[in-house]
């Protein structure tokens, strides 16, 4: 079953079902508008919260993806190329595959902001802890990820010519996401729809958003979670023409989203 579809069980007689979650890179996006749709409206959608699942498996694709063609060094392909004979990986040198990975990445950097979980104020603090350190790890790597697609491709807009960097297309993107779940939070409030915790309203999502993630300003006119923007041709850098650096920009990351309590 695809991501993010609504379904339910019946069976002729009684009887005990079991199930469990496969996430693919393939589906990462729908994966990602499913995930909000439990953020937001839980009670609605859904008769188990499994918030933490969800991130524990999403955390596990990034260490595999950092893996394969960080530390395994996979080869840099153009778009005309077939991808590598490598499972569950993104085609990055397309745009819908930068895409897949820029999801995924979006998700490591609000770590805890999507976690209903986390807005309890009786959350075991020994567990959280472990789990802030182990989303801060990947976010690390999604980071080291983001860097190394940008050290290897660029993207064109072919319409105006122009060159834009991995940075600069994934802020956009970013942007778009918070302006849009700030956007059905309030949305939600507003027919009678709630989350898992009573404690994480619109008002205190947004108060953390801008006070966690200032250097994603959103603007109030991105209506989903879609990416809205200019459809980029990816092109593969020329050989030495940017360097990779395993650094991650703190200019433009200044906070660790996962060291903080999301509380009101």
């Amino acid at each position: 079953m695809r991501p993010n579809t609504p379904h339910f069980v019946v069976t002729p007689e009684s009887a005990i079902c079991h199930g469990g979650h496969f996430y693919a890179m393939s589906t990462i996006q729908d994966t990602v508008f499913g995930l909000y749709h439990m953020f937001v409206a839980s009670t609605r959608v859904t008769n188990t919260e499994h918030s933490e699942d969800a991130h524990l498996l999403l955390r596990r694709m990034v260490v595999y993806l950092h893996y394969v063609f960080v530390k395994r060094g996979s080869k840099v392909t153009d778009s005309t190329s077939k991808p590598p004979p490598i499972s569950h990986v993104p085609n990055l040198s397309t745009f819908e595959g930068a895409l897949d990975l820029f999801m995924l990445c979006i998700i490591m950097e609000l770590g805890d902001l999507i976690n209903p979980l986390a807005y309890k104020k009786t959350y075991r603090q020994a567990r959280h802890h472990s789990l802030r350190v182990c989303t801060i790890h990947a976010r690390g790597l999604s980071r080291d990820l983001r860097n190394w697609w940008d050290s290897c491709y660029i993207f064109l807009d072919p319409e105006t010519r122009m060159l834009h960097t991995a940075e600069s297309v994934f802020k956009n993107l970013l942007s778009q996401h918070l302006s849009t779940l700030v956007f059905y939070k309030k949305m939600a409030e507003e027919n009678d729809v709630r989350g898992e915790v009573p404690e994480c309203t619109a008002k205190v999502l947004q108060s953390l958003l801008q006070k966690y993630l200032p250097y994603a300003l959103y603007s109030p006119c991105h209506r989903g979670f879609e990416w809205g923007g200019a459809m980029y041709v990816v092109q593969a850098r020329a050989p030495g023409s940017s360097a990779y650096m395993r650094s991650w920009n703190s200019a433009f990351f200044p906070h660790d989203v996962l060291t903080i309590h999301c509380r009101p």
